[in-house]
């Protein structure tokens, strides 16, 4: 049985986001909702489309894990979702600044920035 998370963007400013537990969108898929259940996959698809501070809302595939001595960590199966999840497939130094820790371009990067900083 595959798990899934409500996502969409934000009408404010564009940026992604994922439906939490407590029915506001959040910029974080780890903080998502996930839904196993038919019927829990079903409330959070109806959620998500009645939404009215978010456009384009729809479910996608995650996996969860939980690694020692971190939280729940949620993953997209696809990877396009994963772009969306932890930002563009560009250089780590211009990549979105909430990536999960494995992902976190200020680890090595060694880049020179286009405003010359």
């Amino acid at each position: 049985m595959s798990i899934h998370v409500a996502t969409a963007n934000r009408l404010k400013d564009g940026v992604v986001v994922f439906l939490g537990y407590d029915g506001e969108w959040t910029r974080h898929i780890d903080d998502a909702r996930i839904a196993q259940r038919d019927d829990d996959v079903a409330e959070l698809e109806h959620e998500a489309e009645t939404a009215m501070d978010v456009v384009g809302a729809y479910l996608i595939e995650v996996e969860v894990s939980s690694p020692e001595g971190r939280g729940r960590v949620v993953s997209p199966l696809v990877y396009k979702e994963r772009i969306r999840a932890f930002g563009p497939s560009v250089h780590p130094a211009f990549a979105k600044k909430v990536v999960p820790e494995h992902f976190d371009p200020r680890a090595d990067a060694s880049a020179v920035f286009m405003n010359g900083i």
